[in-house]
């Protein structure tokens, strides 16, 4: 039998509680911990919540973004960020002083990288190219 991943456990949760009534969600977590305990995963809880939590956020269009800046960035470029990637998007703010200057933003597995640091290291190899 083939092992069964920490994702997939999360997965299979969202699609067992997505549209399940409230009054029957406890019961459901109960059946849920005993599949657990069944296949030896319950010391990996915290990391199978964990991929729920993303799983969850993903089926419903929340977007995570984590921006880099040497600065806090001002509300209204927040503002303007979020308005980009979707009004339900999560941000969190990173101050980096390695960057130099610019900005990274993490928009769930994509990078969007428009930091000083970056942009010198190109100009850098198409000068020496």
């Amino acid at each position: 039998m083939k092992k069964q991943s920490n994702r997939q456990f999360a997965k299979a949760l969202y699609e067992i509680t997505k549209d399940l009534p409230k009054k029957e969600l406890s019961e459901a977590i109960n059946q849920f911990i005993f599949i657990l305990q069944k296949y030896n995963k319950l010391k990996k809880t915290d990391y199978i919540i964990e991929e729920f939590i993303n799983y969850s956020k993903k089926q419903e269009g929340i977007k995570t973004i984590i921006i880099e800046s040497v600065t806090k960035l001002e509300n209204l470029t927040l503002a303007k960020i979020k308005k980009m990637f979707g009004e339900d998007s999560e941000i969190t703010e990173n101050i980096n002083k390695n960057l130099l200057g610019g900005i990274k933003i993490r928009v769930d597995d994509m990078v969007y990288d428009a930091s000083v640091k970056l942009q010198l290291k190109n100009l850098k190899e198409k000068l020496i190219s």
